[in-house]
């Protein structure tokens, strides 16, 4: 019969452990972030055809993401985040309802580094993009 509660406390336990909710990572996600780095580049046809880096944030850029899901976006584009623990991802919904995902490359106290790929056909070549952003904890 003991092992039966056992069972029951452990199952009991690791719901409790997983339904954490999606907004939060640890807990390490809410607060605020500023961008301070985005790096946008392009292969085409395994050719590197350019790099663009963007370091011209300032603090009004400033991203709050609240426990409760939602972002209070300096750059007044994004209202609402998910995070998919398994896969890594964040995903960033914009008012009109589209929404850009997100990988995650780091997430520490105070950096996040985020990174999205998208590969398409442009003038028949193979176009490999990729958009990275880079935060900090203001």
């Amino acid at each position: 019969m003991n092992s039966i509660y056992t069972l029951f406390l452990v199952c009991f336990l690791h719901i409790q452990c997983t339904n954490i909710p999606t907004s939060q990572t640890n807990g390490k996600i809410t607060g605020k972030w500023l961008p301070v780095k985005s790096i946008i580049s392009a292969t085409e046809n395994d050719e590197k055809s350019f790099e663009k880096t963007d370091s011209s944030f300032v603090p009004s850029d400033v991203m709050l993401f609240k426990e409760n899901g939602t972002i209070d976006d300096g750059g007044q584009r994004y209202e609402s985040y998910t995070i998919d623990r398994e896969t890594k991802e964040l995903t960033l919904q914009e008012a009109n309802g589209d929404a850009i995902t997100f990988r995650i490359q780091t997430l520490t106290a105070q950096q996040l580094v985020i990174f999205r790929e998208d590969d398409e056909i442009y003038n028949n070549k193979h176009r490999h993009m990729k958009l990275e952003i880079h935060f900090k904890r203001p």
